[in-house]
């Protein structure tokens, strides 16, 4: 069942359809706020409270629109929230358990892990606007267009910062010296 009719059915007072939302978009979120929170329990919190807002806040969700790029604005405004009360704190670098391949070459797989740990500690580096936008962007089930709109700018404009953040992340893998903003 789509997104939208899924929304219909919890707007129009049946929870129930949320179980198939959350089934299909909770993954996603929770990588994207483990990577900006860097705390797997802050993440798993955040998720709770995106859903619940979600079902909270069902009837004001346009149908015409799609559903994740509105539950990403209600993640972000739960990031905002987060990081005021706890303050920006610097980001730890996130360990590379899901690469470890039972069948990989040990070679291969440790030249992985340091290519991870590598852009890992890139990203924790950058700004939290910068990585936040580079996370979403690489979302495929997030358009530019969709994307775009989250920011209340154009898709070009959206491009040019999506850009900019990844020279960013380029210095800082290759350590060509600090770069944020």
């Amino acid at each position: 069942m789509e997104d939208a009719a899924l929304m219909a059915q919890v707007a129009a007072g049946q929870p129930e359809a949320m179980t198939g939302l959350f089934e299909r978009h909770h993954r996603p979120l929770y990588g994207f706020l483990l990577r900006m929170t860097g705390h797997p329990a802050a993440a798993e919190d955040l998720v709770q409270e995106a859903f619940l807002r979600v079902l909270r806040h069902a009837a004001t969700f346009d149908a015409r629109s799609p559903f994740r790029p509105w539950l990403y604005r209600i993640a972000r405004n739960l990031l905002a929230d987060h990081h005021s009360r706890r303050g920006r704190e610097p980001l730890a670098p996130l360990e590379a358990a899901e690469l470890h391949d039972e069948g990989a070459d040990p070679h291969a797989h440790a030249e992985a892990r340091q290519d991870h740990a590598r852009l890992e500690t890139a990203l924790a580096r950058l700004s939290f606007e910068q990585r936040e936008l580079l996370l979403l962007s690489r979302d495929p089930d997030l358009s530019y267009t969709e994307l775009a709109a989250l920011y209340d700018c154009s898709a070009g404009a959206l491009k040019v910062r999506v850009h900019r953040a990844l020279q960013a992340l380029r210095a800082q893998f290759h350590g060509d010296g600090e770069v944020s903003g």
